[in-house]
């Protein structure tokens, strides 16, 4: 009897087991059933924040003093402010930007992030915001002034950059050096630039005069011979649309406010923003 007791509440504890299972699975069916009633804008409106995935790219976005700051945090900053949510921003492996995007960690790469046709078959993109160009910066002692005095040279990217890819196409020139090195991010292929470990880095020329201008004028140089020209984006999910051009249309108030032209006077001395 005490054998008969005991399997028959193994039985009723499987049975509910197998019960709560069923109700897990269902629950979870109905919030997504639910969620899916909602637009990607009500998402971020309902949770009430909004999250920006950033890595170390001065002056776009940096962490100072243990302060997350620059142009695309502080114009995150004031749209979110305006569209009612709070910002919280998040250090992430520029690698991994699409991966966080999709798992709902980051609501946005909004970063200096270049708009690419193979990009946008990832994510959907802001109006474009920056036109910027790719170039060489070296010392001013290197002897490296355009793309041929790269030849034989140690050449440094941040990996997974708009830099490295438009390297990766330029197979011509890549046959000439003697080594390209990628890092984590332009400012670690800055110290190898500053360490000797590299001759010369293919950057953002926005990334490139800012640390020449506010760091190391005198030391270093930023080349006139262009690798190649982009525009800077904000990245959401892949059909978020309706986010996309909410904060596109808060962009633009600000863009006639003057807020944007003054903010970027504040990080490049004149108004570089740009607007199609």
């Amino acid at each position: 009897k005490v054998k008969l007791t005991h399997a028959l509440q193994e039985v009723e504890d499987m049975l509910l087991k197998k019960d709560v299972a069923v109700l897990a699975v269902l629950t979870s069916l109905a919030l997504t059933s639910c969620g899916n009633n909602l637009t990607d804008l009500d998402y971020i409106l309902d949770k009430d924040e909004f999250i920006l995935g950033f890595t170390d790219f001065p002056p776009m976005g940096f962490t100072d003093r243990g302060v997350d700051t620059g142009f695309d945090i502080e114009l995150a900053e004031a749209v979110t402010e305006e569209m009612g949510v709070s910002l919280k921003t998040r250090y992430i492996d520029w690698d991994a930007k699409v991966l966080e995007l999709n798992s709902k960690r980051i609501d946005a790469v909004w970063n200096g992030f270049t708009i690419t046709e193979e990009r946008r078959e990832q994510v959907t993109f802001s109006d474009p915001y920056f036109e910027n160009n790719l170039i060489i910066l070296s010392k001013v002692d290197s002897g490296i002034v355009t793309r041929a005095d790269l030849s034989d040279k140690n050449v440094g990217v941040e990996l997974s950059s708009s830099a490295d890819i438009a390297l990766e196409k330029e197979t011509t020139l890549v046959e000439t050096l003697k080594e390209v090195k990628k890092y984590n991010n332009s400012s670690d292929a800055f110290l190898a630039l500053s360490a000797g470990q590299i001759d010369a880095m293919i950057v953002d020329e926005i990334y490139a005069r800012y640390v020449v201008l506010q760091e190391n004028e005198g030391l270093y140089q930023v080349s006139d011979d262009v690798i190649g020209g982009e525009f800077y984006g904000i990245g959401f999910r892949l059909g978020d649309v309706k986010l996309a051009a909410r904060v596109d249309e808060i962009i633009n108030e600000l863009v006639a406010s003057g807020f944007v032209g003054d903010l970027s006077n504040k990080y490049f001395g004149e108004d570089l923003f740009y607007r199609p």
